[in-house]
């Protein structure tokens, strides 16, 4: 019974690692705006060196920081393609290739002042898996009156 046990095991853990292919996200460009600036937009990409082709969609949402002293705050976040004219919805990115996009973190005007958000962006495929590694972008709200 052990043996069988075993042997379900390694199976499906062989199963497992073979549908982990995985998409890699990384940031070509930060925020050039100074933290008072209510938007920001940050350059990303997702590559896929694997040989299967997918679709997918990318992730942005808050997070808990991992500092968690800190007085934390929920920001917006978009994802626009290249030319940040539309929302990206779905991409789907050949194998071998690159996808360059956007996404735009934006808070209100009385957002809380002297708190951080933490963002946190992922691909993700339509049941929910995720394919690719995961970026955290942390963001100040400052206090104005504080600026130097």
């Amino acid at each position: 019974m052990k043996t069988i046990a075993t042997i379900i095991l390694v199976v499906f853990s062989t199963l497992n690692s073979f549908s982990q292919e995985t998409l890699k996200l990384s940031i070509i460009k930060g925020t050039e705006k100074p933290n008072s600036e209510t938007e920001h937009f940050y350059l990303l990409k997702v590559s896929n060196t694997t040989n299967s082709e997918f679709t997918f969609n990318i992730s942005a949402t808050n997070k808990s920081c991992n500092n968690e002293q800190l007085l934390q705050t929920d920001l917006k976040q978009e994802i626009l393609d290249k030319q940040k004219s539309k929302i990206l919805d779905v991409i789907n990115i050949q194998t071998g290739k690159t996808v360059e996009f956007y996404v735009k973190i934006s808070r209100t005007q009385n957002a809380t002042q002297n708190s951080w958000n933490c963002t946190e962006i992922k691909a993700i495929s339509n049941n929910g898996n995720v394919l690719s590694n995961i970026i955290t972008i942390e963001s100040l709200i400052p206090n104005p009156n504080n600026a130097d």
